[in-house]
C-alpha cells in the first residue's frame, strides 16, 4: 500500500491531472447514468403502458340499479375472469338478477393526458434533470478536480516557495526547504533549495571577505605605523644632528642604512596589499618542473635568509624527483613568506619537510617558538580567515594573508596547527 501511495504522490503533473481528469469523467458518467435510469423508471411507473385499455363492465339489475366496475388490461394478454359485481346488505350477498350487461374497451392512445396533473410535473422534473443532471456533474467534477489537483499538488509546494522567497527577500537564509515529492513541484523545490545554498555560501564569502578587508585595513594601518614613525625619527634626528653639525659620517651611513631598511619594509607591505586586492586576477602560471630540484634551490635561498636572523634552518628529506607541473615562483613566495612569518618567533631553529603523495605537494614548516595562540587557531579553523587576530606584538600577519591566497589560486590550502616545540604551517600545493 505505502509504494502504491508513494507512486501516487511521486506521479508528474501532468500524469497527476490526466488521472485525475479520467477519475473525474469516470464518476461523473456514472452519476448521469444512474440519474437518467432512474429518470427513465420513475417516469414509466408514471406513464401507463400504450397497450393499455380499460374494460368497462356495466349492470342494470331488475330492481333498476345500476354497477359498473373498470377493470386495466393490455392488448395481447391472455384472457382471465373477472370478478362478477355482487351487491352485499347486512353482510348477507344479495342474489344476482341482472336484467342487461354492458361491455366498453377503451385504448390509452395518450399516455400524457391520461395523467394527473402531480405526474405531469413529476414528469417534466424527470426530464430536466435528465438534461441538467449531467451538466452539472460535469461542471462539479471539473471544480472538484480542479480544486483536488490544486490543494494535492500545488497549495503546499507554493506557499513553501512564496514564504522562501519572502525570507530571502528579507536577507534571512538561515532556514532550509524540503519537499521530497518527485514530481515538478518537488524538483522546483529543490532547486530553489540549491540557489538558497549557494546565495547562503556566496553570503558567508562576502562577509569573510569584507571582514578580511576590515582586518586588512587594521593591519596595514598598524604595520605602517612603524617603519612610518622610524623614517619620522631618523629624520627629525638626522634634521638635528646637520644643524648642530655634530653628525658624524658613520652615523650618517647607519642612518641611511636604517631609513633603507624602512623603506623596504614599506615597500614590501604595498605589495602584500597590493597583491591582496588583484588576487582575483593571480593565474598560477604551470610549467613542467623537477620537484626534487627545486626544493633543494628554495632551501638554500631560505637557508641565507634565515642565517641573516641568527636562526638554523633544516630542511627533511627531499621528495623524488618527479617532474611535474607547477608556479615556482607561486610557490616560492608562499614558502618565503610562511618562513619570515617563523623567523618572527623561532628561538634557535626551523625545520621543513617535503611530502609528495601522487600529485600533491606538502610542505610542513615548523618552529621552536611560542606556537599559536589558541583563539587564534579557534577562529581560523572556524572562519578561515586568512589574517590573523592580533598578536602579543601587535602584528596582524600579512604574509600567512598572502600566502593563503596563493595557495588556494594553486588549488591547495594552507593550515595552522601546534607541533610539539612550537607553530606548525602546512602547505599542500595541487600540481596538475
Amino acid at each position: 500500500m505505502e509504494p502504491l501511495k508513494r507512486k501516487w504522490r511521486d506521479l508528474s503533473l501532468r500524469s497527476f491531472f490526466l488521472t485525475s481528469v479520467c477519475m473525474t469523467v469516470g464518476i461523473a458518467a456514472a452519476l448521469s447514468a444512474i440519474l437518467i435510469w432512474g429518470c427513465v423508471s420513475f417516469r414509466n411507473w408514471l406513464v401507463p403502458d400504450s397497450n393499455a385499455a380499460y374494460l368497462t363492465l356495466e349492470e342494470e339489475r331488475e330492481d333498476g340499479t345500476a354497477v359498473t366496475q373498470t377493470i386495466l388490461m393490455e392488448y395481447g394478454a391472455e384472457l382471465k375472469s373477472f370478478p362478477g359485481i355482487q351487491i352485499v346488505e347486512d353482510g348477507v350477498p344479495v342474489p344476482e338478477t341482472v336484467k342487461e350487461q354492458k361491455y366498453g374497451l377503451v385504448r390509452i392512445e395518450n399516455t400524457w393526458e391520461a395523467l394527473t396533473p402531480k405526474r405531469k410535473l413529476a414528469y417534466r422534473i424527470c426530464g430536466i434533470a435528465m438534461i441538467a443532471g449531467p451538466a452539472l456533474f460535469a461542471f462539479a467534477g471539473i471544480f472538484f478536480c480542479g480544486l483536488f489537483f490544486y490543494r494535492y499538488k500545488l497549495k503546499y509546494p507554493l506557499e513553501l516557495l512564496q514564504g522562501a522567497a519572502d525570507r530571502i527577500a528579507g536577507q534571512d537564509l538561515d532556514f532550509e526547504i524540503s519537499y521530497d515529492r518527485g514530481d515538478e513541484m518537488g524538483g522546483l523545490c529543490r532547486s530553489f533549495e540549491a540557489m538558497r545554498s549557494a546565495l547562503e555560501k556566496n553570503y558567508k564569502a562576502m562577509w569573510e571577505m569584507l571582514e578580511e578587508r576590515r582586518l586588512l585595513q587594521a593591519s596595514v594601518a598598524h604595520d605602517l605605523r612603524n617603519p612610518i614613525a622610524i623614517i619620522q625619527g631618523y629624520t627629525e634626528y638626522l634634521g638635528d644632528g646637520l644643524e648642530k653639525g655634530e653628525m658624524s659620517r658613520e652615523k650618517l651611513g647607519r642612518i641611511v642604512k636604517n631609513l633603507g631598511m624602512a623603506a623596504k619594509r614599506l615597500e614590501s607591505y604595498t605589495e602584500s596589499v597590493r597583491m591582496l586586492n588583484r588576487s582575483e586576477e593571480i593565474v598560477p602560471d604551470r610549467r613542467p618542473v623537477r620537484i626534487r630540484k627545486w626544493a633543494e634551490d628554495v632551501t638554500k635561498d631560505l637557508r641565507v635568509l634565515a642565517g641573516r636572523r641568527g636562526i638554523c634552518l633544516r630542511a627533511g628529506e627531499l621528495p623524488e624527483n618527479r617532474e611535474l607541473r607547477m608556479d615556482c615562483d607561486l610557490a616560492f613566495r608562499i614558502l618565503e613568506n610562511v618562513v619570515s612569518n617563523a623567523l618572527r618567533f623561532a628561538k634557535q631553529r626551523i625545520d621543513i619537510d617535503f611530502s609528495l603523495s601522487e600529485d600533491c605537494l606538502s610542505i610542513s614548516v615548523t618552529d621552536d617558538g611560542g606556537g599559536f595562540m589558541p583563539e587564534i587557531l579557534h577562529l581560523f579553523a572556524k572562519k578561515g580567515r586568512s589574517i590573523l587576530p592580533p598578536g602579543e606584538d601587535g602584528h596582524l600577519g600579512i604574509g600567512l594573508a598572502v600566502s593563503r591566497m596563493l595557495a588556494e589560486k594553486h588549488g591547495g590550502s594552507l593550515t595552522l596547527s601546534n607541533g610539539l616545540s612550537g607553530a606548525c604551517v602546512i602547505i599542500n600545493l595541487c600540481l596538475t
